[in-house]
């Protein structure tokens, strides 16, 4: 399962359903977009470590950019983002949903609806 960034940080928000949603999945991988954007809420160098323990400690698998990925969410931008206003992090999340076979969990559900080669598990706060 690929967990979308929104879904991360109502875990380390303390929401009790990310949290069980989360520790249900034996496998957990992210996008190296989604490391990006969670350092990029980082207030301070003992938050950026505190998120490297957390990831490190949940054995979050990141997965990161590959020529293919970027090849794809290109594809993705011309296509889905003047009709259906995707942005670069979500276009890199789902093709790496797509090119690696993972349903993607998130909270945005509507921000993925438009891709229709990647499952997307729906997760509620």
């Amino acid at each position: 399962m690929l967990i979308d960034t929104d879904v991360l940080v109502w875990c380390l928000r303390g929401n009790q359903k990310a949290i069980k949603a989360i520790n249900n999945l034996e496998v957990r991988f992210i996008s190296q977009v989604t490391r990006m954007e969670l350092i990029l809420g980082c207030r301070n160098k003992a938050e950026i470590t505190s998120l490297k323990r957390f990831l490190s400690d949940g054995n979050f698998r990141v997965i990161p950019i590959t020529p293919e990925i970027g090849n794809r969410a290109d594809l993705y931008l011309e296509e889905k983002k003047l009709s259906h206003g995707v942005g670069l992090p979500d276009a890199l999340i789902a093709a790496t949903a797509s090119l690696w076979g993972h349903p993607l969990l998130t909270g945005n559900a509507k921000h993925f609806r438009c891709f229709s080669d990647i499952e997307v598990k729906r997760f509620s706060p």
